[in-house]
C-alpha cells in the first residue's frame, strides 16, 4: 500500500501532467488519511476552483491555512479566489499576509495593487506597482499597471513617464506601446500617440485593440480615411469587438455615409447593447429620409425603455411651489461643446439671465479650457466640472444642489448626459437647443420649441410636454470678426452657384435627387457642398450626383473648414439650399448672416421645420417650398431674379440683426417665463 508521501507524489505528477481527475482522486484519498495535509488541501483547492466550485475551494484553502498558516501558496491562491469572487478587501488581506512573510514577492505585490485598485484606492495601487517595478525590473506588467494607476490619480505626466520607461525597458512588448499611446492621446498628444500605436501594430499586427486606438487618434487629427482603415482592420481581426464597430459607425456617420454607418452601429449593438452606441445610432437615424416621424419617435422610445427609464427613482425630488422664497435654482448640463454656436448660445444665456430671480449652476462636461469657457465660468453663479463624473455621481451632485429646473443642451448628440437626467435628479427637467427629436425619456418633462417648428399635433412625437416660446425655440448669436456680405457673385456672370455647408450626413437621397434636378433646371449652375474630412466619402457623394446625370465639374466639394475659412466659403454662393428632411439650424443662420438667402422645404416634424421657423421669423416666406418639386421651381425662379437677390444680399444681415432670430435679451426673458411657469 502506498505511503502518504508516495500518494502525494502520484497526485502531484497527475496534477502537473493535466490529469486533474486522477489528481483529485489521489488528493482526496490522502486527505481521508491525513485531513490536515496542507499541500494536498491547497492543490485540491486549485483544481476545484478551476472548475468553478468556488465555495469548496475556499473551504479547502482555509483548512490548509489552519493547518499551516505560513504556507504562502495557499494564501496567494485564496487571495486570487477572493479577487475572482469580487471580495477585494478579503483578497488584499491575504496578499498582505503573504507579503508579511515574503516582502519582495513581485507577483503578490502586483496582485495586492490590483485588489486595492478594485477597491478604488488608486494612491495605494501606485505604491504597490511602483514597489513591484523596483523589486522586479524585468516584470513588464508592473510598469504598465503603474502608468494606468498614475493616470487614475490624475498624475498624467508621471503616467506618460512610466509608460515611456516601460517601452524603453521592454521595446518588443506591444502592449507597452499601446498603453503609452492611449495616455498620449488622452493628454492631447495625438501625433505621438499615433507613432506609439503604429509601433504596437508593427510588433503585433494582429493587435486589434491597437488598430482601434490608432483609428481614434487619426480621427482626432482629422485623418478620417486613415481612421476608417484602422477601424476596419480592427473589426477584421476581431469581428466581435463592439467598440471598433461603434467607432467605425460613428466615423462613417460623420462623413455622411449613413447607411453603412447604421449597419456598423447595429452590429456593435448586437455585440454590446449599450446606451452610448445606441444614442449614436439615434443621432444618425434622425438624418434618414427612410423613417417617418413616428418611426423616429419609436426608435427614441425604445432607447429609453432599454437603457434609461428603469433608472428613475421611486421618489423624485419635490417640486417647490411658485411662491417658495429665494431664487429659482437653474442648472445647465452639457458635454463637450459641439460648435462655436453652442458655446455662444450658452454664453448668451449666462449673460442675460436675471440673477435676482435665478441662481445658475453650470455642470460642464468639457475637459477643454479656453477663453470662451473661462468667460462662461465667470458668468455662472456656480461652475462644476463634471466630465469625469459617472452619470450616477452627476445625478447625486445635482440632487444635492437641490436644482429646481435642470436643462439639457445636448439631446442625443455626442457627450450627452441623458442617463443622469434619467435618474431624475431635479423636480423639473427640460431639453433645449439643437436636437430635433424627443429624448425618449419619461424623466424629461419639457422640450423648448416654437409653434412653427412644432405646430399643434406635434405632441404625439414626444415624451416631453412642449414649451412653445413666442418667437423661436432658440436664438442665434452672430459670430464676430467675419467678412461682410460680398456683392452677388452671379451679378456679373452667366453661371449661378448654389451651395450647402451643412453636415454631409443630412444629404438624404430625396434631397440629392431634388438638388440634381435644380442643377439640370438652371443651365450653367454649380453646387458647392461640404464633404467632411474623407476623400473616399467625398468621392461617394460626387458619384451620387453623377448617377443622377450631373457632371462632376458642376460640383465643388470643400472639406471641413476652420471658422474663418468656413464663413468665407459662403462668398462664392448665390443661393443656399437647406437639406431635408433634416434642415440646418445654425448653418442656415450662418448663410443668412453672410447675405446668402436659403431655400428650404417644409417638413412634417421638427427635423424639417427649422428652416421654415427661421425664414418666417425674418419675413422671408417666399424662400419656403412645400414639396421637393416646388423647391426645384423656386430655385430656378430665384436664379432668374438676380437683381432681387443682389438687393437682398446687401440688406439681409440687417434683417437678421433686427429680428427675433438674434434678439437674445427678449429670448431669455421668454425662456425665464417658461422656466417660472413650470
Amino acid at each position: 500500500m502506498a505511503t502518504a508521501d508516495e500518494l502525494f507524489q502520484q497526485a502531484l505528477v497527475a496534477h502537473q501532467t493535466g490529469d486533474h481527475n486522477g489528481a483529485e482522486a489521489r488528493y482526496r484519498r490522502l486527505l481521508d488519511v491525513i485531513p490536515d495535509h496542507a499541500s494536498s488541501l491547497t492543490n485540491l483547492g486549485s483544481i476545484v476552483a478551476k472548475r468553478g466550485d468556488t465555495g469548496e475551494a475556499e473551504q479547502l484553502y482555509r483548512r490548509a491555512v489552519a493547518a499551516n498558516p505560513d504556507q504562502l501558496d495557499t494564501r496567494f491562491n485564496l487571495g486570487n479566489l477572493y479577487r475572482r469572487l469580487g471580495r477585494h478587501k478579503d483578497a488584499a488581506g491575504e496578499y498582505e499576509e503573504v507579503l508579511r512573510l515574503a516582502p519582495n514577492a513581485p507577483q503578490v505585490i502586483v496582485n495586492l495593487g490590483l485588489a486595492v485598485s478594485d477597491l478604488g484606492d488608486w494612491p495605494r495601487a501606485v505604491e504597490c506597482f511602483a514597489r513591484a517595478a523596483t523589486v522586479a525590473p524585468d516584470l513588464p506588467d508592473a510598469l504598465l499597471l503603474l502608468g494606468d494607476a498614475l493616470a487614475r490619480c490624475g498624475q498624467f505626466d508621471q503616467s506618460v513617464l512610466a509608460f515611456r520607461e516601460a517601452v524603453a525597458r521592454f521595446p518588443d512588448v506591444a502592449r507597452g506601446h499601446q498603453n503609452l499611446g492611449l495616455q498620449l492621446a488622452a493628454t492631447g498628444q495625438a501625433e505621438d500617440a499615433i507613432a506609439a500605436f503604429e509601433r504596437a501594430v508593427a510588433i503585433e499586427p494582429g493587435f486589434a485593440e491597437a488598430h482601434n486606438a490608432l483609428g481614434l487618434a487619426f480621427d482626432t487629427l482629422g485623418r478620417t480615411d486613415d481612421a476608417q482603415r484602422a477601424y476596419r482592420e480592427a473589426t477584421r481581426l476581431k469581428p466581435d469587438r463592439a467598440h471598433a464597430w461603434a467607432n467605425l459607425g460613428t466615423s462613417l456617420a460623420q462623413e455622411g455615409l449613413s447607411g453603412e454607418a447604421n449597419d456598423a452601429l447595429r452590429r456593435s449593438l448586437a455585440l454590446d447593447p449599450n446606451a452610448l452606441t445606441h444614442g449614436t445610432l439615434l443621432a444618425t437615424l434622425v438624418q434618414s429620409a427612410d423613417l417617418t416621424p413616428e418611426q423616429i419617435r419609436d426608435e427614441h422610445f425604445a432607447w429609453a425603455e432599454q437603457h434609461a427609464n428603469a433608472l428613475a427613482p421611486t421618489e423624485p425630488p419635490h417640486k417647490r411651489g411658485s411662491d417658495a422664497p429665494g431664487r429659482i435654482r437653474l442648472g445647465y448640463v452639457f458635454g463637450e461643446f459641439r460648435s462655436r454656436a453652442a458655446r455662444a448660445f450658452l454664453e448668451a444665456l449666462l449673460t442675460h439671465h436675471d440673477r435676482t430671480r435665478f441662481h445658475v449652476t453650470v455642470y460642464a462636461g468639457t475637459l477643454h479650457r479656453d477663453d470662451a469657457t473661462d468667460r462662461m465660468r465667470k458668468l455662472a453663479d456656480t461652475w462644476k466640472p463634471v466630465a469625469r463624473h459617472s452619470d450616477e455621481r452627476l445625478a447625486q451632485t445635482i440632487r444635492a444642489d437641490e436644482i429646481d429646473v435642470l436643462v439639457d443642451l445636448n439631446g442625443h448628440t455626442s457627450g450627452n448626459r441623458l442617463l443622469a437626467f434619467a435618474r431624475k435628479p431635479a423636480a423639473t427637467q427640460i431639453t433645449l437647443f439643437g436636437y430635433p427629436a424627443t429624448t425618449g425619456l419619461r424623466a424629461m418633462d419639457f422640450r423648448v420649441t416654437d409653434a412653427t417648428t412644432d405646430p399643434p399635433g406635434a405632441e404625439a412625437l414626444y415624451t416631453e410636454k412642449l414649451l412653445r416660446l413666442p418667437d423661436l425655440g432658440w436664438v442665434y448669436v452672430p459670430p464676430a470678426d467675419v467678412p461682410n456680405p460680398n456683392p452677388l457673385p452671379a451679378a456679373g456672370r452667366r453661371s449661378f452657384t448654389f451651395g450647402c455647408l451643412n453636415h454631409p450626413g443630412k444629404l438624404s437621397e430625396p434631397c440629392v435627387s431634388a438638388w440634381a434636378a435644380i442643377l439640370k433646371a438652371v443651365p450653367k449652375s454649380r453646387l458647392v457642398l461640404l464633404a467632411g474630412q474623407s476623400v473616399a466619402s467625398a468621392e461617394v457623394l460626387a458619384a451620387r450626383f453623377t448617377k443622377l446625370g450631373v457632371a462632376s465639374d458642376r460640383l465643388e466639394l470643400v472639406y471641413r473648414l476652420p471658422a474663418a475659412d468656413y464663413f468665407e466659403a459662403y462668398q462664392p454662393i448665390d443661393l443656399a439650399l437647406d437639406p431635408f428632411p433634416y434642415n440646418g439650424g445654425v448653418t442656415t443662420c450662418d448663410a443668412l448672416w453672410m447675405g446668402v438667402p436659403v431655400l428650404t422645404v417644409a417638413g412634417r416634424d421638427a427635423r424639417g421645420r427649422q428652416g421654415v421657423s427661421i425664414l418666417n421669423a425674418l419675413g422671408l416666406p417666399e424662400f419656403v417650398a412645400d414639396t421637393p418639386e416646388q423647391l426645384v421651381t423656386l430655385a430656378a425662379t430665384w436664379a432668374d431674379q438676380r437683381e432681387s437677390l443682389a438687393d437682398l444680399r446687401g440688406t439681409i444681415r440687417d434683417i437678421v440683426n433686427q429680428s427675433a432670430v438674434t434678439a437674445v435679451a427678449p429670448y431669455v426673458k421668454h425662456l425665464e417665463a417658461a422656466y417660472r411657469g413650470v
